[in-house]
């Protein structure tokens, strides 16, 4: 027969195991939370960066477009070819958030007998234009701003 002080130092093992599973299972969600908190943002700023991309060649190509195929020369061209033109492009649906600053530079070369003017397009997307709505925004400290630049080089 056992006696009752025996029985009464066996009371609290499963207390001591309850409080060591509850203790290590608590560190595993932490953990988990932590690792699933990282990756969500860093899925956002990988989704954000590639529309910011989109942007800049929404950019690029629309002043690609207004040097070579815009009738009549367009503003654009024209103020490209007196030194320097700039322009802030909006866009809607999915790109409604960004914003594209296209600049435009131009030269003329002689080769030959021949004068050949060159354009270079830069065109910068961003999600946090500055207040006068042009990117990029170098005074930020928002953690969620991306921008992406692009350059072309037009010939003819």
């Amino acid at each position: 027969m056992r006696s009752p002080h025996a029985a009464r130092r066996q009371l609290g093992f499963l207390v001591i195991s309850a409080v060591f599973l509850l203790v290590v299972l608590a560190g595993l969600v932490a953990y988990l939370m932590t690792v699933s908190t990282s990756s969500q943002a860093s899925s956002a700023a990988d989704f954000n960066a590639a529309r910011a991309y989109q942007a800049a060649r929404a950019g690029v190509e629309w002043g690609a477009y207004q040097i070579l195929r815009n009738p009549g020369g367009g503003t654009f061209k024209s103020a490209c070819e007196a030194g320097t033109a700039t322009k802030n492009l909006t866009f809607g649906s999915t790109l409604s958030a960004f914003t594209a600053t296209v600049t435009c530079t131009s030269a003329s070369h002689t080769e030959g007998a021949s004068t050949v003017r060159s354009y270079k397009v830069e065109s910068n997307g961003c999600n946090e234009p500055t207040g006068g709505g042009s990117c990029p925004n170098a005074a930020t400290a928002s953690s969620t701003y991306v921008e992406r630049e692009l350059r072309l080089t037009i010939a003819n």
